[in-house]
């Protein structure tokens, strides 16, 4: 699968493609009308992910004239500034749409043209999807309109702008294909997602715990911890708390609660889904009769290790 999500991917393809144009999924005057109820030819707009498509260049003549384009190829913005140097008012911003430089709550509107449905076909989707869709929300005034036009079905789709940290009035239109074109062609869904009032709050109260929940369902803890075990610096920042802990209660057995303390004081450092649970520091702590640092090394590897295999199959799971 292609790397959506690595700028030298879409360089690399946008030099090949450097005279050639594409506009995923509709054009301009597909949804023009849309866009004349939505906003004023005034309005500020915003095109993520805009690539080398012609439809900010047909929006631009058509009125208005307010449009930032941005895109994570350099190669392509500056094939962008180059094609459009005479509509003097229109911008090319190289950017990452998952963490924008915009200001906040400066847009009427932001157009997605498919933009969301390449970070589903990347690394880590689910986190991916909403640390973008956190932006969009961000830059947008409030009552401006998130307009997002994909390949994805309301029931693929819709979960992911209803979550916590998310405040949208949401109204679906569907774009059937050409009669022509009825048998190859899809049906294109546009998603039209309204900032409410509460919407800022709402991020900022909820996003931590809905960015711990998607880094750990994508896989993302589970790649960060799986480094840091085969490069062995977890098992010696570990172990250097345990003994800690050891030394603090010597002669005595190792305190269970002080073991957990020290060790998920390190893992819940990494993400919430990789702390150790009771029952597996006591089982770790029936272990501990020994003060041998490599002893203790081995003890914690082992412990580390079963998390882990555990940590596995819950992606697996997820995954299915």
């Amino acid at each position: 699968m292609p790397k959506y999500g690595d700028p030298k991917y879409w360089d690399k393809r946008y030099k090949e493609q450097e005279n050639n144009v594409f506009d995923w999924l509709e054009n301009y005057a597909g949804v023009k009308p849309l866009i004349d109820e939505l906003i004023s030819k005034d309005s500020k707009v915003l095109v993520p992910g805009c690539g080398n498509a012609e439809f900010s260049e047909h929006m631009y003549d058509d009125g208005y004239h307010n449009i930032d384009n941005c895109d994570i190829s350099s190669v392509v913005i500056e094939q962008m500034r180059a094609r459009n140097k005479d509509r003097t008012q229109m911008r090319y911003d190289v950017m990452d749409m998952k963490a924008m430089s915009y200001p906040s709550n400066y847009y009427d509107l932001v157009v997605d043209k498919g933009a969301i449905d390449t970070l589903f076909c990347g690394d880590y989707p689910f986190y991916s999807a909403a640390s973008m869709i956190r932006e969009v929300q961000r830059v947008l005034k409030i009552g401006g309109h998130y307009m997002i036009i994909s390949y994805g079905i309301p029931e693929n789709r819709m979960p992911h702008l209803v979550r916590a940290h998310l405040s949208f009035d949401v109204q679906l239109y569907t774009i059937a294909p050409e009669e022509e074109e009825a048998k190859t062609g899809s049906t294109h869904y546009i998603y039209v997602c309204k900032k409410l009032a509460n919407a800022d709050e709402k991020s900022e109260k909820n996003w931590p715990g809905v960015e711990e929940e998607l880094k750990a369902f994508d896989g993302m803890v589970y790649d960060e911890f799986n480094a840091l075990l085969e490069s062995n610096k977890l098992v010696t920042d570990v172990c250097s708390k345990v003994l800690e802990a050891i030394e603090k209660h010597k002669p005595n057995p190792p305190d269970t609660d002080e073991i957990e303390k020290a060790v998920n004081g390190v893992l819940g450092k990494i993400g919430q889904s990789v702390v150790l649970e009771r029952k597996e520091v006591e089982d770790m702590c029936t272990q501990l009769v020994t003060n041998d640092p490599d002893e203790i090394a081995t003890i914690v590897k082992k412990t580390l290790t079963a998390k882990k295999l555990q940590l596995e199959a819950t992606l697996e799971s997820n995954r299915h």
